[in-house]
Parts: C-alpha cells; structure tokens; sequence
C-alpha cells in the first residue's frame, strides 16, 4: 500500500531516473512508480475490503466512502513532514479535482478533466 511502500524522492520521475544499468521503462513500471495511481488503488483496495460481503443497491455509499477514505490519506500524507512541500501541492490539487467531479457527478454535470 502507498504508506507502507512509498518513499518519494522529490526530483526524481520514473521515466528519467537512471541506475547503473537502465531498466526498460514499461507501463506497469510507470504505474507503479506513480504516487497518484498508488494512491488511488490504495484507496479502492481498502473501500474494496471495507464493503467486502456487502450488497449496495446503488453506488452512493462507494462514492461517499471512497472521497472519505481518500481524505483521510491524503490528510495523514499532508501531515507527513518528510514530503515536500511542492508533492504537496500536487495531492491538496488531485484532491480538489475529485471532489469537484464527484459534486458534478451528484449534479448530473460532466466536469471530468477540462483542464
């Protein structure tokens, strides 16, 4: 999972970072050097565990529990003084965007990623 497993080196992106032999840069090495989409599928693996079992007649209660859960990581990582200031930024952002497009989607809007 993304706080037991992550270490971010600020400075240091996926596809450019180099070892003493280069490793082939493949979609899954992309994905899983990605703090965003470590955070995301951490965040519907407990969601997942949290409703393992459970029937939903509509995907309501999902929703409000996967923005519940991924507010309280990105809290805990917001609070985490070894990350940097401008990793930060970028979380508090992706955060903003999803609330927004989870609001939209209760509206009947289609504001996904008009940036």
């Amino acid at each position: 999972m993304l706080l037991k497993n992550s270490e971010i080196q600020p400075g240091l992106h996926p596809a450019t970072e180099t070892t003493d032999k280069e490793r082939p840069v493949t979609p899954e090495s992309i994905l899983a050097n990605s703090l965003f989409y470590r955070l995301k599928r951490d965040v519907l693996e407990l969601v997942a565990h949290m409703n393992h079992g459970v029937s939903h007649n509509d995907c309501e209660v999902i929703k409000r529990q996967t923005m519940f859960v991924q507010s309280q990581l990105l809290h805990s990582l917001y609070s985490d003084p070894s990350l940097a200031s401008n990793v930060k930024i970028l979380l508090m952002d992706y955060h903003a965007k999803s609330i927004r497009a989870t609001l939209g989607d209760r509206r009947g809007e289609h504001l996904r990623d008009k940036s």
